[in-house]
């Protein structure tokens, strides 16, 4: 009997297609994590590589998937909200008094997540469930580097859990946001062993690197992990409210420390002080913020005091003030409401990564740093890939079929 060829050898432009969609994932998920652990540079060179090779790919088989996607993603209330707040954020430019540093800055970081979001619309209907290996493969490769540089090398800095001086700190940092859909990618693959090796692969890593804040925000994840498993809606619910309070919240905390501690000259200055002091006197840059990049920019010229926080909560009041705060707020509410209506394989893990993101932010990343924002993009584009590969993964239960099926 005549065995029929698949389509991948009787269109050539097709498997070309694939082949190059697939070197670009491997770039961007397992090659970018490797290298990052012994060099800054690489993360900038190759993930706009990966970009360009899923447009390439895109181009040889082009569909209207692409540019569907990116306007239904865009003109949905989830959209909208980004769309205002990067706006608001330009705007912000205006009235930033550090010149055009702050826009450079803010063409790369917003660059960057919009490279991201076309990978991730151009990548092809369903990918083949064969590339969602190539998102474990990147994470335990990751995780077996920055080992084998925590054993090997002597210096202080790579065991400073500083990520401004310690390269294996970064790949910590991104290890704790690529674990989730690479252990995505195993359950949907069936392959539960690989997964708990995986996971422990990490979590080893992560000790090694003695980042605790990373070992935090695992465990936060793990958590949120445990209770959408449960009940994915209330832990979508409730990690909603909590992101989005904390926007709103963290401030007054500030304001109360201020005024109980600052009476007391001699207490060391905290972050929370510094807060307090600049909300008591900014007056209307309270609403509208000092620009883009201003708290950045303040520590490194003296304008703010080192005890400054290096925080997401801290960056955007002071940056965008209670606009911009209103904003980053529902649109945190948004992701995770959409994230908690996925499928019941999916949610728990893009709620886990979405956790660890938000941890890792608030309390000691904020969004100053590139390198990190390019790393939240990388994890969005891998859960992405996770979720086109999904469909095909996956066969319907029974329980799933329509009535008189």
């Amino acid at each position: 009997m005549p065995v029929k060829p698949s389509r991948h050898y009787e269109d050539p432009v097709a498997g070309a297609a694939h082949i190059i969609t697939r070197l670009a994932i491997a770039l961007l998920l397992i090659v970018t994590p490797i290298a990052s652990v012994g060099t800054r540079s690489a993360i900038y060179v190759l993930a706009p590589v990966g970009v360009v090779l899923t447009l390439v790919a895109w181009l040889l088989e082009p569909g209207s998937r692409g540019p569907r996607q990116l306007r239904a993603a865009i003109f949905s209330p989830t959209g909208m909200i980004a769309v205002f707040f990067f706006c608001w954020a330009a705007l912000s430019l205006i009235w930033t008094p550090f010149g055009t540093g702050p826009s450079e800055r803010f063409v790369k970081s917003a660059s960057t997540f919009v490279l991201a979001a076309v990978a991730a619309a151009l990548l092809p209907e369903r990918t083949r469930t064969s590339n969602l290996y190539l998102l474990p493969i990147g994470a335990a490769a990751g995780a077996l580097a920055i080992v084998v540089l925590a054993v090997v090398s002597k210096s202080p800095s790579v065991h400073s859990g500083d990520p401004e001086k310690s390269l294996m700190a970064r790949a910590a940092f991104g290890l704790a946001l690529l674990i989730w859909p690479a252990l995505g990618a195993l359950v949907v693959r069936a392959k539960p062993r690989w997964a708990i090796g995986l996971a422990v692969m990490v979590i080893v890593a992560e000790l090694f690197a003695g980042v605790p804040l990373a070992l935090a925000a695992t465990a936060l994840g793990a958590l949120v992990f445990a209770a959408a498993m449960v009940d994915k809606q209330a832990a979508a619910r409730w990690l909603a409210i909590a992101g989005a309070a904390l926007f709103l919240v963290a401030p007054i905390v500030a304001l109360i420390a201020y005024a109980a501690i600052a009476i007391t000259p001699t207490h060391p200055l905290l972050p929370a002080l510094v807060w307090g002091s600049y909300l008591v006197r900014d007056g209307f840059y309270a609403l509208v913020g000092h620009g883009f990049d201003a708290a950045r920019l303040g520590v490194a010229m003296g304008y703010l005091p080192p005890a400054t926080p290096h925080s997401l909560l801290f960056e955007i009041w002071f940056e965008l003030g209670f606009v911009g705060v209103v904003a980053a707020a529902l649109l945190w509410a948004q992701i995770v409401r959409r994230a908690g209506l996925s499928g019941a394989t999916l949610a728990p893990f893009l709620l886990a990564g979405l956790t660890s993101a938000y941890v890792m932010s608030a309390f000691g990343l904020g969004v100053a740093p590139v390198w990190w924002v390019t790393l939240l993009a990388l994890a969005g584009f891998a859960f992405a890939l996770l979720q086109h590969g999904h469909g095909r993964a996956q066969r319907p239960g029974v329980s799933d079929l329509p009535p008189g099926e």
